[in-house]
């Protein structure tokens, strides 16, 4: 079965994110999109992806992208995730889906019109501190827990 194409809008942490977990499920990240084209040139050279992407028309232009992460800013979600299923893409959004319940409900029905998956994932258990987390609990290092509580800083606060 070939791999996945996908491109990554958004540059930031949990645009990084997005990218270890599709690297994790065995898609090929073919590009970044990010808030300006240098941004971009500068997250394609970090993660060590093939193309930096001006923009969304640009992400939806590549025929070797099947799947649009859209990892921007809140209010940009529903725009772009519009225009990457009216090109026939596949879209992982970051949450919120759309900042207005009506928006939401208008992209879920353009996916299911569509046959396009579009969702609205959970990826903090591929970051690499959850990962850590995880792995010394499998291999018995913490011993037996009750409770787990944890928080962190988020990089755009």
């Amino acid at each position: 079965m070939p791999k996945l194409g996908i491109a990554i809008v958004g540059a930031g942490m949990i645009g990084a994110v997005h990218r270890r977990a599709a690297l994790l499920a065995g898609a090929e990240v073919r590009g970044v999109a990010a808030s300006s084209p240098q941004r971009a040139h500068e997250a394609a050279h970090s993660w060590n992806v093939p193309r930096a992407y001006r923009d969304i028309e640009d992400v939806i232009a590549d025929p070797q992208v099947q799947v649009v992460h859209v990892c921007t800013p809140n209010h940009l979600h529903r725009a772009m995730a519009q225009a990457a299923l009216e090109a026939g893409k596949h879209v992982i959004c970051e949450k919120p889906l759309a900042t207005t319940l009506d928006d939401a409900q208008a992209l879920a029905a353009l996916a299911a019109s569509t046959g396009l998956v579009a969702t609205v994932p959970f990826v903090y258990r591929y970051h690499p501190v959850v990962r850590e987390a995880r792995a010394r609990i499998a291999h018995g290092e913490l011993g037996p827990l009750h409770l787990i509580h944890g928080s962190y800083l988020q990089d755009w606060l």
